[in-house]
């Protein structure tokens, strides 16, 4: 009966469940949810967790949460409306969320920010977890 598309963002303000969107709340949380969808979201979950006071934090304060990062080849983040970890791979320069199948989703939108604050540093191939990026 519904023809939704699957890149267009929902304006219900997260008052249905109908939606077959991979950030929908079968929960019906009542108050703020922390639910990103376009890159642009993930731009401001980024920003609200480089501000954040806690960082580590998979509580929910933080939509989503940096946890490692090996820059141009993936980027693992913790999506708290999700409850998951998830990765974005980067292949030929081209980010690619491996959870939402997307490339322009929030998750993208968050890891390309990564990429160009702590991206392209002397420190070589190795994996870096938040923890030692946040002290940079």
């Amino acid at each position: 009966m519904e023809n939704n598309s699957e890149s267009e963002p929902s304006n219900d303000r997260g008052q249905g469940s109908d939606s077959p969107s991979a950030f929908s709340d079968a929960g019906g949380i009542a108050g703020h949810i922390n639910k990103c969808e376009t890159l642009e979201e993930g731009t401001s979950a980024f920003v609200h967790w480089l501000n954040s006071e806690d960082k580590k934090s998979l509580a929910g304060e933080n939509p989503i949460v940096l946890l490692k990062f090996l820059n141009d080849i993936h980027t693992i983040l913790y999506d708290t409306h999700l409850q998951k970890q998830l990765e974005v791979e980067v292949k030929n320069g081209v980010p690619f969320c491996t959870y939402c199948q997307e490339d322009d989703c929030a998750h993208v939108g968050f890891a390309i920010e990564v990429e160009q604050l702590f991206g392209h540093r002397p420190a070589g191939e190795t994996e870096q977890k938040m923890e030692d990026l946040i002290e940079i």
